[in-house]
């Protein structure tokens, strides 16, 4: 087997000293802070823990170039061939040509390994001391240590979920290889590279030790009460009748912004999209994909007097009848969103006000325009044009003033006037929606023969989406429903990096630039492991 000296080291300070949307993220730090230094206190742990989140939210991995950028060239939603001067970047037209071993384009696939595997590396650093301790340095003593080291366990899953899906072959094309390690030691100088079947299974081991860890804390009246809404998520507004919500200064800032975090809902929505992929492997894993999902999607919490919420139950959007980005509120659909990363530094790190522009001139940029007619997505399989008629088309999706039919994604619009909508918004950075779970939900009903029920969820999805008048068909056939489900995928997640990990995953057929679709080959669909990890 293929082993590997890693030598990642972590600066310590890099984890502290970080601002964000909540208080706790604030912990001071004097002097040059040791490791051993830094979790002397509980304090320290809050610290590493949002440290780590910090590095998955720079450009490098979901700031950027794993949410609307360089992932999202790969699965061909960005027009390469517009004719203009101002696309001018190589990296991202070798990227739309998924010509992985282009020399502008190595290095950026080579740093998004890195920065993955220097988060693991950090979160490795925690889990261990973490599993050191006791619950007497955590001002809510075990449940706290338990919720941190619960978090730690589902990141370290969730990024080696993500760089198997991009640097090995999906399970339906499985050949046996060995592909990337699962490093669970810190330092770790020996780490070896394995099979996707066994990466899987210890990606899925790690996230229900995770969901266990979490479960008490998000099953207490504080736990529901921060994640019983999209607006208590994400912005802490709790609602009437559920714990903290008479005094809010009251509740350790700590324990709020759940929908930032790793909690029990995201970790379980984490085990459907897991399951999902794994049951090529498993046939088992199918039925715990649609279990893990309804689980979420049908969760029930209880405030006082007996008040019934349904936090994951909604698909509607608050912005159906207004048709201009800069008047549009909750453009990140939280309601939608079961967990996301936040950087309050969004709108400068990753460019957004040069790359979604408000109106094309000299400092715009031409690289972001969605394919929309290129890759037909608001056609249906049919062939109707149903563009005139989603909100996906017509709220989710703009033309910069002075452009032609250079489309570009409202979700990374910058506000000019209403900046407190403006920093609401674009900090966020979508990772779990429902829409995938009532996704997964409908293609684990079509596996199993029952299309009647897979089309009934599409098509529930759909009406709320604007097309009310027009239902999709019941197709009979594995082969017919993919193409149904993908066109929704193609709609659903315009520049939130999750196409190409759809098309890789059902094999399925991606239109190209001569007319013609076939499925990604394999080297269209693995990326190749930095020259480095091979020696």
């Amino acid at each position: 087997m293929k082993q590997k000296t890693y030598s990642i080291i972590i600066a310590c300070m890099a984890l502290l000293g970080l601002s964000g949307c909540n208080d706790w993220l604030d912990v001071p730090v004097e002097g040059q802070s040791t490791a051993n230094e830094l979790f002397e206190t509980g304090d320290g742990y809050r610290s590493a823990l949002h440290g780590i989140y910090k590095s998955m939210a720079s450009p490098t991995l979901y700031g950027r170039e794993l949410q609307f950028g360089v992932i999202d060239f790969f699965s061909g939603q960005y027009d390469i061939n517009v004719n203009s001067n101002d696309l001018s970047n190589p990296t991202y037209i070798a990227a739309g040509k998924r010509d992985y071993k282009d020399a502008k384009l190595q290095p950026l696939i080579d740093n998004i390994w890195l920065a993955a595997f220097n988060a693991i590396a950090a979160d490795n650093d925690l889990i261990k001391h973490l599993e050191g301790e006791s619950g007497n340095k955590f001002s809510e003593g075990k449940m706290e240590r338990d919720d941190i080291l619960g978090e730690a366990k589902a990141i370290r899953a969730f990024i080696h979920l993500d760089m198997l899906r991009l640097f090995a072959p999906a399970p339906i094309d499985d050949d046996g290889g060995n592909y990337i390690p699962y490093v669970t030691e810190f330092p770790n100088k020996r780490a070896t590279h394995l099979p996707v079947k066994e990466v899987m299974g210890k990606i899925i081991e790690d996230l229900e030790q995770a969901r266990e860890l979490v479960k008490p804390f998000d099953f207490s009246p504080l736990g529901y009460s921060a994640s019983v809404s999209g607006e208590a998520r994400f912005y802490n507004s709790l609602m009437y009748g559920m714990e903290g919500a008479a005094d809010p200064t009251s509740v350790d800032p700590f324990f709020l912004g759940r929908g930032y975090r790793f909690s029990y809902w995201a970790i379980t929505a984490l085990l459907a999209r897991a399951h999902q992929y794994n049951a090529t492997f498993d046939p088992s894993s199918l039925d715990k994909a649609k279990a893990y999902a309804l689980e979420v999607l049908d969760a029930t919490f209880e405030g006082a007097n007996a008040t019934k919420f349904e936090p994951f139950k909604s698909e509607q959007f608050n912005f159906a009848w207004v048709d201009q980005p800069e008047e549009m509120s909750d453009i990140r659909m939280v309601g939608t969103l079961v967990m996301g990363l936040y950087n309050e530094k969004q709108v400068d790190e990753a460019g957004l006000e040069r790359l979604f522009p408000r109106e094309k001139n000299q400092h715009s940029s031409d690289l972001f325009i969605v394919n929309k007619d290129g890759q037909d997505i608001f056609k249906t399989i049919s062939g109707m044009d149903e563009s005139t008629t989603d909100i996906r088309s017509t709220r989710l999706i703009y033309e910069p003033k002075g452009s032609y039919r250079n489309f570009l994604s409202t979700k990374w619009y910058v506000k000019e006037r209403n900046t407190m909508e403006r920093d609401r918004t674009v900090t966020i950075l979508p990772l779990l929606r429902t829409s995938e779970l009532r996704y997964i939900v409908a293609e684990c009903m079509a596996r199993k023969g029952d299309f009647e029920g897979a089309y009934g969820l599409l098509n529930t999805m759909r009406e709320h989406r604007g097309l009310n008048d027009y239902k999709l068909p019941t197709q009979t056939t594995w082969g017919d429903f993919v193409k149904d489900l993908v066109r929704e995928g193609q709609r659903e997640w315009i520049s939130e990096g999750q196409l190409f990990y759809l098309y890789k995953r059902l094999n399925a057929g991606v239109k190209r630039d001569n007319g013609t679709v076939k499925p990604l080959t394999k080297q269209e669909s693995v990326l190749p492991i930095p020259a480095e990890e091979t020696k």
